[in-house]
């Protein structure tokens, strides 16, 4: 099955630790940008519909507001929060991210990662959705279906044409659900072989082993602070 939608790819450089969030978060911001909106009908049951109807939605939601958003940069971040937050399964990625560090966090840890995790990518991509061009074009190839344990996983499968003529960048979804007819939730994605989750807990790791996982989401409370105020 294939379709195509819009993308941007936005760059920004690595030094600091909170440029390397930024750095990591920012090499995805497009991919994430794909599922942003609200979906209706069978798109809750097919993966692809999903992100496919899913940008159609935000897409069309942010350029009937652009001007509104560049006066006023809290709307676009209200709408990231709105239609990106409910797509993703943020306490399954926390937990993938953590890694070893998960099992000895207390709850009210894993909960505080979790959501400045949340908060690091709705500041990110609220400034990376106004490189958007309309120039480039990812399409969907094929999905994946596993059954696992009373659960759905899926590997989506598509790629991002550049328009330039260089070779296509490969994308992979994944994402899961549980059989009790709750909608798909994106647990991890590779760009190009970059693995989200693993480029997220390489980010953390020397954070956390250096100075522990309370003053590590200290840190990163900080840093969003000041991404959103900026």
């Amino acid at each position: 099955m294939k379709t195509s939608c819009k993308q941007l790819a936005p760059v920004l450089h690595r030094s600091s630790l909170k440029q390397r969030i930024r750095a990591a978060s920012v090499k995805l911001a497009a991919i994430v940008l794909l599922t942003a909106g609200s979906v209706t009908g069978h798109a809750e049951d097919d993966p692809i519909a999903l992100l496919d109807q899913t940008l159609q939605s935000a897409l069309s939601e942010f350029l009937a507001t652009k001007d509104q958003m560049e006066q006023d940069s809290r709307q676009l971040t209200a709408l990231l929060d709105r239609v990106i937050v409910p797509l993703f399964d943020f306490e399954r990625i926390a937990r993938l991210v953590l890694a070893k560090h998960y099992k000895t966090a207390s709850q009210e840890e894993r909960n505080a990662f979790s959501v400045e995790f949340k908060r690091l990518l709705i500041a990110t991509y609220s400034s990376a959705l106004f490189k958007y061009t309309g120039q480039q074009e990812v399409r969907f190839i094929d999905a994946e279906i596993k059954e696992k344990k009373q659960r759905q996983l899926a590997t989506v499968r598509s790629e991002l044409v550049l328009g330039d003529g260089s070779q296509p960048i490969p994308i992979d979804y994944f994402m899961i659900r549980s059989q009790g007819g709750e909608s798909w939730k994106i647990y991890n994605l590779s760009v190009a072989g970059l693995n989200m989750v693993i480029n997220y807990r390489g980010v953390f790791q020397s954070s956390i082993l250096n100075k522990g996982l309370p003053e590590t989401i200290k840190s990163m409370r900080e840093s969003n602070n000041r991404l959103m105020a900026s």
